[in-house]
C-alpha cells in the first residue's frame, strides 16, 4: 500500500497539464490535485451529484472527439479519483485555488468551493491573470496569461511565494457557493467570461465566427475544402476566452450536420476531414 508523505498545502487547479506545471513549480512539501475536465463547456447541472456527473460524461462522449477514446475509457476513472482526494483533504491543511480570467477556471473554482463547503479549512485563491500582470508586466513588456495552464512552473512558484494566495472570508466562500448553486440550476453547454462573471450562453455562440473564417480562408487543394483543424486553429486565436478546440470542433459538426458546411472525409477527428460553405 502506498502511504503518501504528508503536505502543507492543497493546491485545486482545473486540468492536468497546469497540475503537471504546478508540482514541478511548488516543492515536495505541496499537494497538488488536477481536476481533468473543462468547466467552459458540457453541463455543469448538479455535478456536485452522481446524477449530474453521469449526465455530464454522457454528454462529453456524445458531443466530443476526444483523443484515444479518454472519456470511454479515462475520464470516470479520474474524476472519481481527484473527488476522492478533494474529500479526504484534512481539515488542518490549507487550501489554495488557482485560477485565471476565463470561464473554465472561474467555473472550476466555484465547483471546487461548493464541494468543500462543510470543511473548516482556510481556502484562498490565486488570479493567475492578475498576478502574472503584477509580477511580470511593464511599461515596455506586456503579456497577457487567461488560464494557469499558459503560465510556466517558475512564475507560479514566485507567484506562491509571493504571497499571491488572498484568504477568502466566510460571507466569500458563501457568495462563491451560491454563484456555485445558480450556474448548476441554469443548465446549457457553453459558458463564457464575461464583465467578471460566469454567463451561460447558447452553444451556438462561436457560429458565426467560425462561418466567417471558412469563408474567408483559402482552400487546402484548389477544391473549396478547408480542413477543420485550420478553421479551428484560427477561431481558437481570435477568440478571447479560453476555449476548447474539441468544443468548436463540435461545432463544425452541427454545421455539417444543419447542411451549412460541406464535408470531405470521415469526422474522427478535426485532422480527418476538410469542410465549404455549401452552395446556394
Amino acid at each position: 500500500m502506498r502511504v503518501e508523505r504528508p503536505y502543507q498545502t492543497v493546491h485545486l487547479v482545473c486540468g492536468e497539464s497546469p497540475a503537471g506545471s504546478l508540482k514541478v513549480g511548488l516543492d515536495r512539501h505541496q499537494k497538488v490535485i488536477g481536476f481533468p475536465d473543462f468547466f467552459g463547456d458540457g453541463p455543469v447541472r448538479h455535478l456536485d451529484q452522481k446524477s449530474g456527473q453521469r449526465q455530464r460524461l454522457e454528454w462529453l462522449r456524445d458531443h466530443l472527439n476526444g483523443q484515444d477514446d479518454y472519456f470511454e475509457k479515462e475520464y470516470e476513472k479520474r474524476l472519481a479519483k481527484a473527488l476522492k482526494e478533494i474529500e479526504a483533504i484534512p481539515r488542518e491543511v490549507p487550501i489554495v485555488l488557482w485560477s485565471g480570467e476565463n470561464a473554465d477556471e472561474q467555473t472550476g473554482i466555484r465547483y471546487f468551493l461548493y464541494l468543500i463547503r462543510e470543511k473548516e479549512n482556510v481556502v484562498s485563491i490565486i488570479n493567475t491573470t492578475i498576478a502574472f500582470k503584477k509580477l511580470y508586466n511593464t511599461e515596455t513588456f506586456q503579456e497577457f496569461h487567461p488560464h494557469t495552464g499558459g503560465v510556466e512552473p517558475e512564475k507560479l512558484q514566485r507567484m506562491y511565494l509571493g504571497n499571491a494566495a488572498r484568504p477568502l472570508t466566510e460571507v466569500e466562500r458563501r457568495r462563491y457557493e451560491q454563484e456555485w448553486e445558480s450556474l448548476s440550476d441554469m443548465g446549457g453547454t457553453l459558458r463564457i467570461w464575461k464583465n467578471q462573471q460566469v454567463q451561460a450562453v447558447n452553444e451556438n455562440y462561436y457560429d458565426s465566427l467560425i462561418l466567417s473564417i471558412a469563408a474567408n480562408m483559402t482552400d487546402d487543394q484548389g477544391d473549396g475544402f478547408v480542413k477543420a483543424a485550420r478553421i479551428i486553429g484560427e477561431a481558437l486565436g481570435r477568440i478571447d476566452d479560453v476555449v476548447s478546440d474539441m468544443f468548436l470542433e463540435y461545432r463544425v459538426r452541427c454545421l455539417v450536420y444543419s447542411g451549412i458546411f460541406e464535408i470531405k472525409g470521415i469526422p474522427k477527428s478535426m485532422m480527418h476531414y476538410t469542410v465549404s460553405m455549401k452552395e446556394e
